[in-house]
């Protein structure tokens, strides 16, 4: 290809921190057999692991095939981006990241025949394998599926395609707002913006193999803050789409169900039980075991004893992001009850009654209201976990040591397993780096947490800040604490120097 030439495809490729995966993901580009001129832009993120100088050397290697944009400083994931993507030429845009790569020599062919095909696509894409790791690929990321194509709604309600595995036309581009490279889910948005022109096309073959490890940008990320970030995103989209705002509500609304669960703490031995009436919702809940009520209208008592009794056999199963609770604990029964679900259920009168006799209210905000019902083994009940309820108070006035912090879990309010009340936050020093977080109450330490966890959402807040992995989010055991206990929240810094910053007030739980 020459300097000249346009080429038919490009393909957009962003890496950081990739060392160890960089190379085979360049080499599964530079493989492809096509019959048509492809150009690999590949935006090296300033990484200090030896990625920028394997990219220099492909880009040295094959100048007529290879460009890479080498900034002098770090930009961030939705920069650099828009950078590469600024950068690209071709009518057909495809996507890698650098810790992700292709496994078929032919995959854009059979992408960009595609979109010549189906004029009516904006965009199509395929199967990825996972991989775990540097390990072998062990299954799919997307079931299989039997559509031809996908509506707007589909991808509205879930992100079911691999990064590693979308083509576009290059005038969607032009149609992404200003904010989309600010967002965790640039991604997503383009998928949005493809369906909005027609049917996202699926060619139902694994031609790519997307990696799960902890330095990737989605999955190091636990679960908690994943659906923070969806639940953001969304509202991001409310005024790009008033056409779907009905539908965008109701996913916010599932979002912060998902939440809910999250922060309880929900063993994974547990059965968490979705009510959705119109039944157009998966019950995904991190891996948990997931049933959705109802099945048969009129059924809904009957439904969830018969749920309940096979939750006390259920086997515990792997959260699939990282979590705050036990896999291997305690099983249960909750019933989780979504904001726009409640007027559903104030209108079943029968179940309403069994709730108010079988189960204690264990979580109640604006978005959700979840339930959890004594588990019932032969005929017998199997006692609840005893629990606590719990108040963050902040301090009036931030330490001076401190640019930052703060407290997001547990929610105001919320009655925890009182061995396991999740603990959610950041902060970030103003001279110094936090080491960790503690937990001081009657004089005596009674948790410890380190401040290693990376926050995109802080990084966006303080752009001119270095602000390294500022989050923390660990579990307390509140079970050694007397009543009414409060504990202060200290930010532990070089030299085990404390400041503290927050409270946490527990009081005894409560059924409601």
């Amino acid at each position: 290809m020459t300097a000249e030439s346009v080429p038919l495809v490009s393909v957009a490729f962003r890496t950081y921190e990739h060392a160890p995966f960089v190379a085979q993901a360049i080499e599964s580009v530079l493989v492809q057999e096509t019959p048509f001129d492809f150009e690999l832009v590949i935006g090296e993120d300033c990484s200090a692991d030896g990625t920028r100088e394997i990219v220099e050397r492909y880009a040295e290697r094959h100048p007529d095939r290879v460009r890479a944009l080498l900034p002098p400083r770090n930009l961030g994931h939705g920069e650099i981006l828009r950078q590469v993507l600024e950068a690209t030429r071709g009518r057909f845009v495809a996507y890698l990241d650098g810790d992700d790569y292709w496994t078929s020599p032919a995959k854009l062919r059979r992408q960009a025949e595609y979109l010549e095909a189906h004029e009516e696509c904006a965009g199509c894409f395929h199967d990825a394998s996972l991989v775990n790791g540097a390990g072998a690929p062990s299954g799919l990321t997307t079931p299989a599926l039997a559509e031809a194509g996908f509506a707007l709604e589909d991808i509205l309600t879930e992100c079911f395609v691999p990064s590693p595995a979308m083509m576009f036309r290059r005038e969607i581009l032009d149609a992404l707002p200003a904010w989309a490279f600010e967002s965790a889910w640039i991604d997503w948005l383009i998928h949005i913006r493809c369906a909005e022109r027609g049917p996202i096309g699926y060619i139902p073959e694994p031609l790519a193999a997307y990696r799960v490890h902890e330095g990737g940008m989605f999955s190091s990320l636990d679960r908690i803050s994943q659906i923070e970030e969806d639940i953001r995103f969304y509202e991001q989209l409310l005024p790009e789409l008033p056409a779907q705002s009905e539908l965008i509500e109701r996913c916010i609304e599932f979002r912060a169900a998902q939440l809910a669960v999250e922060r309880l703490g929900v063993p994974f031995k547990a059965c968490v039980v979705l009510v959705d009436p119109r039944r157009e919702l998966k019950p995904y809940f991190n891996g948990r075991h997931g049933r959705i009520l109802p099945r048969r209208d009129g059924r809904e008592v009957t439904e969830l004893e018969t749920i309940r009794r096979a939750a006390a056999d259920l086997a515990p199963t792997r959260p699939d992001y990282a979590s705050g609770a036990d896999a291997g604990g305690e099983g249960g029964c909750f019933l989780v009850v979504p904001a726009g679900a409640r007027e559903w259920l104030e209108g079943r009168d029968g179940l309403r009654d069994y709730l108010d006799g079988e189960a204690r209210k264990v979580w109640d905000d604006d978005g959700t209201t979840v339930f959890e019902l004594p588990l019932r083994t032969e005929g017998e009940l199997v006692a609840a976990r005893p629990t606590r309820r719990v108040e963050i108070v902040r301090g009036e006035k931030l330490p001076d040591e401190l640019v930052g912090a703060n407290l997001e879990a547990p929610a105001a309010g919320a009655s925890l397993p009182a061995h396991a009340v999740t603990t959610i936050g950041w902060v970030l020093g103003r001279e110094e780096p936090v080491e960790a977080v503690e937990l001081w109450a009657g004089g005596e330490r009674i948790w410890r947490a380190p401040v290693d966890r990376p926050r995109p959402d802080i990084e966006r807040g303080f752009p001119d800040r270095d602000v390294g992995s500022p989050g923390f989010r660990t579990t307390v055991n509140a079970q050694q604490l007397p009543p009414d206990a409060e504990a202060e929240v200290l930010a532990v810094l070089p030299g085990e120097r404390r400041v503290g910053f927050a409270r946490l007030r527990f009081e005894d739980g409560s059924g409601g």
